[in-house]
């Protein structure tokens, strides 16, 4: 089955942490040599700062429906990612390379990609971002079914959550 093609992609929230902020510099004039409505969540200097304000911020924009996608980075990409991924709504995926970058929209729809810093070149990050925004979700397939069956196990969880306050 073909996949069908991707939705546009007009605003994308980005961030980092003081990790990060660097790369992040990089991959903004990409974003908006394409066109794309950029909006920089943070941070903008190399001070230490915490991760899971920033990784917020980046996913409550996108679950609000503010940007159609988001991008984090951090130095490894797992402490921003697990943020991320605590926002109902959000599949944020770590993605080394063009692989994981094709997979996580392919398979598993991922709306917040999420680049570890420390492991990635410029030229590899800019990579990854381009195939990542430009690749479809394979909609119509078994991968819909199983996003639709995260979809609902989140629901449950806040669900149970609400019922026990």
């Amino acid at each position: 089955m073909k996949p069908a093609r991707a939705p546009a992609v007009h605003r994308v929230a980005i961030g980092a942490d003081h990790g990060g902020v660097e790369l992040k510099a990089t991959l903004i004039p990409v974003l908006q040599a394409d066109r794309l409505e950029v909006a920089d969540l943070g941070t903008h200097t190399t001070t230490p700062c915490d991760y899971p304000q920033i990784g917020y911020k980046v996913a409550a924009s996108v679950a609000q429906g503010a940007f159609d996608r988001g991008v984090l980075l951090c130095k490894s990409g797992i402490g921003i990612a697990i943020v991320a991924n605590k926002v109902p709504g959000i599949r944020a995926a770590v993605c080394g390379d063009v692989f994981d970058a094709e997979r996580s929209r392919q398979h598993n729809d991922a709306n917040v990609l999420v680049l570890a810093a420390e492991k990635l070149s410029a030229a590899q990050a800019k990579r990854i971002v381009k195939v990542w925004l430009a690749t479809p979700f394979e909609a119509g397939t078994r991968h819909e079914r199983r996003v639709r069956q995260i979809a609902a196990i989140e629901r449950a969880i806040l669900k149970q959550a609400i019922s026990h306050r």
